[in-house]
């Protein structure tokens, strides 16, 4: 059981990790926002024994293990540093980082301090992702060639920190991050070449951007993350004996039946929800276990990502 700190008391900690904490046992220690109204509404309805007005207060508190941070992106990486220095487990939203920069001084401040470090890609803890990974390693449509993930939603309100630049806002570290770990998941491998396009908003975010990756091995893979358009996420990898297609590739949760299809037909489906089954991960990696998701993971996804901002903006 961890003691868990949250920074950030927003939608996905109100509707998905608070809720799984409790169901995973875990302990809801304390809560902080720069509101304090804020914090106490959440606390009341999530059953933390305290809420608190700052976040030092919950980074530095002696009853807390591990910290959980739901900030804006420009946030992450003073707050995972300072709870880091603190002596904390930190489980942080992804992107880890505004670039990968940041990300490498935030696995250099995990590595000092001994504690964990690790991106809350929820996706990679649902049991279809482990299906479709062993699917692919036995190689049962043959070698990727192609590999196409999107992932896009209206993202329609101004004052949303994703849509501010100087926040780390946009469509490509908001959702691109899960076509770019899925993509490197499948081939196992760090692009050798990065081309992308991207489309402005007035706030000067990207609304939408597009990406093609090549894989020394010869895949490619297409990301689409978009703020412009009904939501949707899929994954789509193709080799040259089949298909695999992955609906609701990076949200599917309890609430449904995932389906993993090969030619378009079901060959299983999976009910689970991804939250708790990462925060049971994260806490069996505090106390010693091989992680699944490495910090170097997130290093790696934050260097495309860098790659790709750097190819759209040409």
């Amino acid at each position: 059981m961890l003691r868990w700190g949250i920074l950030g008391p927003g939608a996905v900690a109100a509707a998905k990790l608070a809720p799984a904490m409790l169901t995973v046992g875990h302990d809801l220690a304390a809560v902080g926002s720069r509101s304090r109204t804020r914090a106490q509404s959440f606390a009341a309805s999530h059953g933390f024994r305290r809420a608190r007005g700052s976040y030092r207060e919950v980074v530095e508190a002696e009853d807390v293990d591990a910290v959980y941070i739901a900030l804006p992106n420009d946030l992450h990486e003073p707050w995972a540093v300072a709870a880091l220095e603190a002596g904390k487990h930190v489980l942080c939203e992804k992107p880890l980082a505004l670039d990968a920069a940041a990300a490498q001084r935030m696995a250099a401040a995990s590595a000092r301090s001994g504690k964990v470090l690790m991106e809350a890609v929820m996706a990679r803890f649902h049991p279809r992702t482990d299906a479709w990974l062993q699917t692919l390693a036995e190689g049962v449509i043959g070698p990727v060639q192609t590999i196409h993930a999107a992932f896009g939603t209206i993202m329609g309100d101004a004052l949303n920190y994703r849509a501010r630049p100087e926040q780390g806002g946009g469509a490509l570290l908001d959702l691109g991050i899960y076509g770019v770990a899925a993509s490197r998941w499948c081939t196992g491998e760090e692009p050798e070449g990065v081309a992308a396009l991207r489309r402005r908003w007035d706030s000067g975010v990207d609304g939408a951007t597009a990406a093609v990756l090549a894989f020394p091995g010869g895949a490619l893979a297409t990301i689409a993350a978009s703020f412009d358009t009904a939501r949707h996420d899929l994954l789509t990898i193709a080799g040259p004996r089949g298909t695999l297609e992955v609906p609701q590739a990076f949200t599917a949760s309890d609430d449904v039946e995932a389906a993993l299809l090969r030619d378009g037909r079901a060959i299983g489906a999976w009910r689970a929800n991804p939250y708790e089954r990462m925060l049971e991960h994260f806490a069996a990696v505090c106390g010693g276990a091989p992680p699944l998701l490495p910090v170097e993971d997130a290093l790696a996804s934050a260097a495309v990502l860098d790659r790709i901002a750097a190819a759209a903006a040409r």
